[in-house]
């Protein structure tokens, strides 16, 4: 992040999120203001939408995720328009039963949504999606996985219980659900209620499940340019000024002809601006597609 108040749309509590970020969760309490911005998301209001389709939406039952055909209308394209199409009847029985529902990039069918996430892209220089949860009273969202982003989980209906690894793995880890069935680091157990939110590092495992009331939440989804993105545009500008070759001369002479492409490269990676490289890759994230969270 390159600004250190680009939360203010949703906190007042700047300097503990800031402080926060990429090493811990930390529970939040979010403005009146930015509650009330997000009145107009409803699960009701997203099932409406006529574009609704898988990947873009999807359910869970008993913390597994279900296969699309169990939501969509069947047939093929060429026989029937609505083939692949969201089945609104399926999907609301899927609800009466106890299923989580996922929207993913919500922020591009509700106006409102889409406004808050390029407001935050902007701020965080970073790229910015957004996901909506809806999960039934007493019924579980997702079993314990990681994500890859950071999410910032916002409470807009009900409450919601959740677990959630206290700090980011220090260890190598991938994105998706755990092998085992908890992390044996220590957890954090906090429940949100409208008005409240959670921000978890990339990394940092969780789960959730809805209180004796149905749950709706938004994860603001938050993918920042990674060390590996600064480091491919650092060499990449760094080799334009590099003369010495390793591939011409002498097999012998190898060795001296790779010294002397290390210390030219060495050179060429000093003279760089590294704020200007900086900036181009967050560019670069903040115009990447965003992939699903699973927050």
């Amino acid at each position: 992040m390159t600004r250190p108040h680009g939360f203010d749309l949703l906190t007042a509590e700047n300097s503990n999120i800031e402080a926060a970020w990429g090493d811990r969760m930390i529970p939040l309490s979010i403005t009146p203001s930015f509650l009330a911005s997000l009145d107009r998301v409803t699960i009701d209001r997203l099932l409406e939408k006529r574009s609704l389709r898988p990947p873009n939406i999807t359910f869970a039952r008993n913390s597994r995720q279900l296969p699309d055909r169990e939501v969509t209308i069947g047939g093929t394209p060429t026989a029937n328009s609505d083939a692949g199409l969201l089945d609104r009847a399926k999907a609301r029985s899927l609800v009466a039963d106890g299923a989580t529902v996922m929207v993913y990039q919500a922020h591009q069918l509700i106006d409102s949504l889409g406004a808050i996430a390029a407001h935050l892209s902007s701020a965080l220089r970073a790229s910015c999606g957004t996901t909506v949860f809806h999960t039934p009273a007493h019924n579980p969202g997702l079993g314990w996985h990681r994500d890859g982003q950071h999410v910032i989980a916002v409470q807009i209906a009900g409450s919601k219980e959740w677990q959630v690894e206290k700090n980011a793995p220090s260890h190598w880890w991938t994105s998706g659900p755990l092998v085992a069935d908890r992390p044996d680091t220590d957890l954090a157990h906090v429940t949100l209620r409208r008005g409240e939110a959670l921000y978890m590092p990339p990394g940092a495992a969780h789960t959730a499940r809805a209180t004796d009331e149905s749950s709706t939440h938004v994860s603001f989804v938050v993918q920042e340019p990674e060390t590996k993105d600064l480091t491919l545009a650092i060499f990449e500008r760094a080799t334009r000024g590099v003369r010495a070759r390793l591939e011409h001369g002498p097999i012998t002479q190898r060795a001296a002809r790779a010294t002397a492409v290390a210390r030219e490269l060495a050179s060429a990676i000093h003279e760089l601006d590294v704020d200007e490289l900086l900036r181009m890759v967050e560019e670069d994230a903040m115009e990447a597609g965003q992939l699903p969270s699973r927050a």
